[in-house]
């Protein structure tokens, strides 16, 4: 049934419900399957910490999107929003990281998908040495086509889709988390696990760190996706803001009791042969769980549902990514071309087709799931610094606030390993001067102005290692940047220099 229009204006679809389940969905995809086993091996007994921080971190990031999609309603609001507050050369870094990750994480829902499978008929056709064969990958771009499927006839095929799944994936991890419970009551004492003395070395940095380095803002990712869905929510003043905090609390509810679930059913015996939380490394956690604890009907529930939740979170974030994109360009910061809409459909397909391309290309050579997430979640968090930046030079009054969200989001950042930190700056550097380049003409001291700073930032979190120092250069670049003065400046570049002033 394609989209109406009403007195000129495409009638919008999504309702609160379904942008809730949009994000729900994205928040249990392929993180739940493995995001237990990382976080209590990099934070111990401080795991619930850890995902009770991460979540109000992201509702945090939430609150600040919500404040702009009160001024600009529009499509991709969440990769847009700073080249709304300011232009479009100030907001690339952010827009690009946002996109690219989002692309990235489709990418990491098939491969998700795929080394399940490989553990569940235990043979290496699929995984060989903790990497994908090439027969895994086709499987895995097979996976791909799925998605694509899904999201070519627009978005009210997608949100009928998604609207059965979600309750589909809503019970598997209910279920999962009660058999395991059960489990581990009849075996002996559910809290055993948790009064080992192997989890002295763990504290609230450990927490903290794991915010990051675990996951949790990869599995957090999907509360932004009805805020990049905005300009088709009913009502999105409203449903947009109540459609992020459902999402993130269902998700979190989960995510706890899991993280129990799996802590305590793991048998003390076989924690003790590896030395502690630390040194578990268990291929496909929960369905190895499974197997350990001989619930071979939890095994063919889960081997389901790890096609199911990956594929659901990976069409999905397909659907947000092709609007990101399709934003990118209709704000001047990808080809313009990309930003033609399906009349009918209300979707941009050469978006899509481009974003299904470059999650096939990440795909042949990615190795594992773990490996791209840690670089993906450093894409999310760069792009979640956007919100409280925006919000600040849109509402000066929240400028307290925003420093906050910015400096606990810069403060996350230094948590990454110095490999996967270098990869996102270079990326990013790499793609500021290359788009500088092209718009050189325009004026090279204002060009240094709105692409020099962000970029000395970055480098500055990557070669500083006093967590202090980084919080007081994160808030004094963030007074800098959203200061009365700085941002005059970038929307009168954007009116005198770029082809359809502020976007």
């Amino acid at each position: 049934m394609p989209a109406e229009i009403h007195n000129g204006q495409r009638k919008r679809h999504m309702s609160l419900f379904s942008a809730t389940m949009l994000g729900a969905t994205c928040m249990m995809g392929s993180g739940w399957l493995f995001s237990a086993q990382l976080t209590a091996r990099y934070a111990g007994n401080w795991a619930f910490l850890a995902w009770i921080l991460a979540a109000v971190l992201v509702l945090s990031v939430g609150y600040c999107l919500t404040r702009i999609v009160k001024f600009y309603p529009v499509r991709g609001a969440t990769t847009r929003a700073s080249a709304l507050s300011h232009n479009g050369i100030f907001g690339m870094p952010f827009a690009f990281a946002n996109w690219f990750g989002i692309v990235a994480v489709v990418t990491t829902e098939a491969q998700a998908t795929t080394q399940y499978l490989s553990s569940a008929i235990g043979s290496d056709w699929l995984i060989e040495n903790q990497s994908l064969t090439v027969l895994g990958k086709a499987l895995a771009v097979l996976i791909l086509l799925v998605y694509l499927a899904v999201n070519f006839y627009g978005v009210h095929l997608l949100t009928r889709v998604n609207n059965v799944i979600t309750v589909i994936k809503a019970i598997t991890p209910m279920i999962t988390i009660a058999v395991l419970l059960y489990a581990t009551a009849q075996l002996g004492d559910p809290t055993l696990n948790f009064t080992m003395s192997m989890d002295t070395d763990y504290g609230w940095k450990s927490a903290f760190g794991a915010i990051v380095s675990a996951g949790l803002m990869y599995s957090f990712n999907g509360f932004q996706v009805s805020v990049a869905f905005a300009s088709e929510v009913k009502n999105p003043e409203r449903n947009v803001p109540y459609a992020i905090l459902f999402s993130v609390i269902i998700a979190l509810c989960v995510y706890l009791t899991l993280q129990f679930a799996f802590m305590a059913a793991i048998p003390a015996t076989e924690l003790e042969k590896v030395g502690g939380w630390e040194g578990l490394h268990l291929a496909s956690p929960l369905l190895d769980i499974a197997v350990l604890l001989g619930l071979n009907f939890l095994v063919v529930l889960l081997l389901a549902d790890s096609v199911i939740s990956p594929s659901a979170a990976g069409y999905t974030y397909l659907g947000a990514s092709t609007r990101m994109l399709t934003a990118m360009a209709e704000s001047g910061q990808m080809p313009r071309w990309l930003s033609k809409i399906n009349p009918v459909h209300n979707v941009s397909r050469r978006s899509m087709f481009v974003n299904w391309i470059l999650a096939a290309i990440l795909l042949v050579n990615a190795d594992s799931w773990a490996g791209l997430m840690v670089i993906v979640s450093g894409y999310h968090v760069i792009s979640y610094m956007a919100a409280p930046i925006s919000m600040g030079a849109l509402e000066p009054g929240k400028r307290l606030l925003g420093t906050l969200v910015f400096t606990m989001l810069a403060l996350a950042i230094t948590t990454l390993n110095d490999y996967s930190l270098q990869m996102v700056n270079i990326s990013l550097t790499l793609l500021i001067v290359l788009y500088a380049s092209l718009h050189i003409k325009n004026g090279l001291i204002k060009l240094l102005l709105f692409t020099v700073p962000f970029l000395v930032f970055l480098w500055c979190m990557y070669f500083i290692s006093a967590t202090w120092i980084n919080a007081v250069i994160a808030a004094t670049f963030y007074w800098f940047i959203t200061s009365e003065r700085y941002v005059a400046s970038c929307n009168t570049y954007a009116e005198n220099h770029m082809s359809d002033g502020k976007p």
